[in-house]
């Protein structure tokens, strides 16, 4: 069967050299990308800030999106404003073509209205769900969660999709019936990350710098713990611990709250006196070889609200082979095995970092055993597999419309 589908995102982020920013835009990108290779023909919609738009180019992704305006920076490009723009541009494109399938790719619920705007009867609607409903933090308003206004929309669409099995609990306590939802998880590309040798001297990571080097990526916002990261990195350098952490914040939505709060890291690196034991660093484009570099990634969060249940960077960096230390949150003892593939903190203090952190640096055997675990684990998140996992379900949907309609 020959698949025509157009994927809709709230916002595409593109970085100065091609990388995408944001867990969700990423997972829809790779997915987009490899479908196109498995011979489907797709097209991307999402609003793109103007000055960004040249960046496009720079990515693969740049000759299947067709952007649409962006309205203004932080939350004022998202939101209700963000779907007006995706139902209008859709409605435009549906003028001039007919698509298959309409999905839409977001950590909130509120843009599966936009699918809505294709015909039922012989398209395909569909919405992937990336963070569970309800979840709390962010810098959303209340109103957006709603259960009941959740039901009400995803009950009008084919199918909504749900990340992690997390994800699918919050759907099925809303109200959806389990017959709507399909589990498809997020996905890596393997073919970009996979365990490195790197013999050439540090980039990221100071070569006087002795003792684990430890990672973290996201943005400075509370939600994602990074003070109490610094917290525990001031605890096991008072012990003596030889450590060095590399901070990559990134705020490419503009969003003030996080502008501030970043300023205040930088400053609370100073007051701590870890000036020798952290870097701060902007957006990296080749994240790979700064992965390579690392010895332990973390993932200090508060809440599972935020681009997606499951971390996309932790994905990334199990599929490179790397030992993951992460609080409970959301799908993150999911997608770590429980801590068979990473190591679980008891909770989201300072301290219980600083001890996770220590058992992971003073046992090097269980890192490497838990990082190998992690790159099995990964592979069953590659993108080539998730792909034929998403066709397969169009392509079901598609001729139970067909003969719904002969009938």
């Amino acid at each position: 069967m020959s698949l025509r589908i157009c994927y809709l995102l709230p916002r595409l982020l593109p970085g100065k050299s091609g990388i995408i920013v944001g867990g969700c835009a990423t997972n829809c990108v790779s997915l987009a990308l490899e479908l196109r290779r498995q011979g489907v023909q797709i097209e991307l919609l999402a609003p793109v800030p103007k000055e960004r738009l040249e960046f496009l180019s720079r990515h693969s992704v740049g000759e299947i999106v067709r952007p649409l305006p962006s309205y203004g920076t932080g939350l004022s490009g998202k939101g209700i404003s963000a779907i007006q723009v995706l139902r209008h541009g859709l409605k435009k494109r549906m003028r001039e073509t007919h698509y298959d399938v309409v999905h839409s790719h977001s950590g909130t619920y509120p843009y599966a209205i936009v699918p809505l705007a294709a015909n039922r009867k012989t398209s395909v609607r569909s919405h992937s769900l990336y963070c569970p409903i309800g979840a709390k933090g962010g810098a959303y308003t209340s109103w957006w969660e709603k259960p009941i206004a959740a039901r009400l929309i995803f009950n009008k669409l084919d199918r909504v999709i749900a990340v992690t099995e997390n994800v699918r609990q919050s759907i099925e306590r809303a109200g959806v019936p389990s017959e709507k939802i399909e589990s498809i998880s997020m996905c890596v590309e393997t073919r970009r990350f996979y365990p490195m040798d790197r013999k050439e001297p540090s980039k990221y990571f100071p070569n006087r710098s002795k003792g684990a080097r430890i990672l973290f990526i996201g943005n400075s916002s509370k939600e994602k713990g990074l003070i109490e990261l610094l917290q525990a990195v001031q605890i096991l350098t008072q012990k003596g611990i030889p450590l060095f952490l590399v901070a990559t914040i990134e705020n490419q939505s503009e969003i003030k709250e996080y502008a501030s709060r970043y300023d205040y890291v930088k400053r609370l690196v100073a007051e701590l006196g870890l000036a020798h034991n952290v870097q701060i660093l902007g957006l990296i484009d080749d994240i790979e070889n700064l992965y390579a570099e690392t010895d332990l990634v973390v993932f200090p969060w508060n809440t599972s609200r935020g681009p997606s249940d499951y971390p996309m960077v932790a994905l990334e960096a199990m599929a490179m082979g790397k030992c993951i230390v992460s609080t409970p949150v959301g799908g993150c003892p999911e997608l770590l095995l429980g801590g068979k593939a990473g190591i679980l903190t008891e909770g989201f203090s300072s301290e219980s970092l600083a001890a996770a952190l220590e058992y992971a640096i003073n046992h090097p055997e269980i890192l490497r055993q838990r990082g190998q675990t992690a790159l099995e684990t990964a592979n069953n998140f590659s993108v080539e597999k998730n792909g034929k996992r998403m066709i397969n379900l169009y392509e079901r949907l598609l001729k139970g419309k067909v003969r719904r309609n002969e009938q």
